[in-house]
Parts: structure tokens; sequence; C-alpha cells
């Protein structure tokens, strides 16, 4: 399967925007001057999830075209996005176990207990027993949740032997959302699966179906497209109340539109090599960069300087670090992790067509 540039553009992105927002509530949390530049940051940069989530339902539809529904593809699909998701996953969140456990100073909203630990590295939504909080032990997992609930119904939908996956599985998703808006769940798990923001799967769904169909816009409309997106972006967010039940019919919108824009022209566009090594490892960038985060906070809140130049001097060892981090953990343990569990998965479910269609390049967890 081919590789899109401008999907792993959008990947660097979306991982960026996460980051920043979360070196902005560091930032920010400790007074220093602009604190309401640094919340605004902060609220924008949420805004990378939303493209990822789009992002993610192109990339799944694109990798199951094509194949024959069944039991076979079922099991490869679904096998194939645990050996890409998990490895990493598991070990950021023993990581931040172990870390809480030897310096419980450095973590907060500090829990561990077995039943919470396990629902968190199984991909079930929960609340932080400690805080209430509906989030896994690492906090950054609540998007996986979403994930691993997507390639399951996905999963499900090619057992059936169903061949147009994408309409099945967005009339899944519509129905869902439409179903939460009418019992409004308290439960974490069904709030979680009804949530407005599992329309932003639906999103990519679509446009990977208009694109397989050779559908593709001028670069006016591209344009149109992704200024509108970004308008919606900047004039649109989060209510004050903290609350984004309806975030899937705010944001989602607009961040298809940016996905479409970037993804539908009729030219390929070269685009910095940088960003295409961000986007590479913007599955390592989005769960690793906490970790640094932390210690570069650390780092500069020992160092004799003014609140300015204490937050400058986080920057020029935060995102330098971060990127750098990023990349060494998508080469070292990304890669090898997903080459060893294929070949595996190669072994046990013998080639197949399936197996072959999966490319290392456009796949990803979207996040």
């Amino acid at each position: 399967m081919k590789k899109l540039d401008s999907i792993q553009v959008l990947r660097a992105v979306a991982a960026l925007l996460v980051v920043f927002c979360h070196a902005a509530g560091e930032v920010g949390g400790h007074g220093v001057s602009a604190s309401q530049t640094w919340h605004l940051v902060n609220e924008k940069g949420l805004f990378g999830v939303d493209i990822f989530f789009v992002v993610s339902g192109f990339v799944m539809m694109y990798i199951v075209s094509g194949q024959r529904p069944g039991s076979n593809a079922a099991a490869w699909f679904i096998s194939d996005r645990i050996v890409r998701v998990v490895p990493l996953y598991w070990a950021a969140t023993l990581l931040s176990i172990c870390i809480g456990l030897a310096l419980p100073a450095l973590k907060h909203k500090n829990c561990y207990e077995v039943a919470y630990v396990l629902r968190s590295l199984f991909f079930v939504p929960s609340s932080n027993p400690l805080t209430g909080a509906p989030e896994p032990v690492l906090g950054l997992g609540w998007t996986l949740n979403f994930e691993m609930f997507f390639y399951a119904v996905i999963s499900l939908v090619l057992l059936t032997g169903i061949r147009r996956v994408y309409l099945v599985v967005a009339a899944i998703f519509v129905s869902l959302v439409a179903i939460g808006a009418w019992v409004n769940p308290e439960n974490v798990i069904l709030k979680s699966w009804t949530h407005t923001i599992i329309l932003e799967f639906v999103f990519g769904v679509l446009f990977a179906q208009l694109r397989l169909s050779g559908f593709r816009i001028g670069a006016t409309a591209q344009i149109a497209l992704i200024v509108a997106g970004v308008a919606g972006w900047l004039l649109m967010g989060p209510p004050a109340n903290g609350t984004f039940d309806m975030r899937g019919l705010v944001w989602g919108p607009a961040a298809a539109a940016i996905f479409a824009g970037a993804v539908l022209g009729r030219r390929d566009i070269a685009y910095p090599k940088l960003l295409l090594t961000i986007g590479d490892a913007s599955y390592s960038l989005y769960l690793t960069h906490l970790f640094v985060m932390r210690a570069s906070s650390l780092l500069v809140d020992h160092l004799s300087v003014g609140p300015t130049l204490r937050v400058v001097l986080f920057f020029a060892i935060f995102v330098p670090g971060t990127l750098g981090f990023a990349v060494l953990s998508y080469r070292k343990l990304e890669v090898p992790t997903m080459r060893l569990g294929r070949r595996l998965l190669r072994q046990r479910l013998g080639e197949t067509r399936a197996g072959k269609g999966v490319s290392t390049g456009t796949q990803g967890a979207g996040t």
C-alpha cells in the first residue's frame, strides 16, 4: 500500500499540537507571565487528538480496502493492530507505574490498584479510583481506548463477511452516538463508546472511500477547506465548564476539513523531511513526551534564573529532547517490535493478502 506523505505530515502536526498543549500546561501552572496565553495554547492543543482520530479512520479503512471480509481478514486486522499499539503503550504505562512507585512526589494522581491497572492495560474505559477522572493509569491512553474500540468494531464487521465495511462501521458509530444522546449514560464505558468524538473516525472512513474511488479536489478547494478547518478550530473549543460532550460535532468537522484539504488534492506535495520523520515517530512522540517534559521541568526549576528565562530554557531542552527521544523510541522499539510481531503473525496465520496488504508506512495508532 502506497505511503501517503500528507498523512504523515498530519500525524506530525497532531502530535506537535498535543506536545505543546501539555508543555503550555506545564509552564502555565508555574505562575509565569502571560498565563492566559499558555492556557489558550493548552486548550487549542487538544485539537491534535481530533486530527489523529480522523487520520485513524482513514488509515484503517485504507488497510482493509480490497480485502475479502471473513474470519481470516478479521484475525489479521486485529492481531496487527495489537502488534502495532500494545508494546509501546504497555512499556510507557509500566514505566509510569515504576516512576510513581519509586518517586511518588513526581507523579500526580497516583493509583495502582490491580483491577484499575489491568483495565488500563487492556483498553477498558475506567475512572481513576483516586480522582474519579475517566482515564487510565497513563492518562494519555484515553485516546487508545477509543482507538481499540474502533479496531474491535472493524474486526467484528470483517468477521461477519459484509463487503461494504465502511458503510456498516459508519452506521454503527452514528447509531451509538444517537443512542448516547438519547440515553445519556453515566457508566464510563457506555459513555465512552457513545461519545460524539467517535464520529471523527467516521469522517476518516468516508474520506478513505472517496479517495479510493478516485475523488480528488483542486488546489483552491484544498486551501478553502484548510482555512475553514483552522477557523473552526480557533473560533470554537471546549466550554467553560471543561466538558466537551459535543466535541465530535464541534471540532470534528474542523479536523475533517483540514484533513480533506491536505489529503484529497490532485497533486502530491514535497514536504520537509523533518515533518515526515516526526510523522513516522508520532506514536512514540505522543506516548513518551510527558516523561521528557517532567524531566525538563525538574531540571530548569532548580536553576537560579527568572521566570521568563526559565520558560525559554524549558522549551530549549524539552522540544529537541522529546523529538530526539521519540525518534529513538520509534527506531529502536516500535519498528523492531512491529517486525517481530508481524513475522510471528505470518508464521501463525500464514501469508495471506490480508497480511501483505498492511503497510508500515501508512499505518499507526492514529495517536
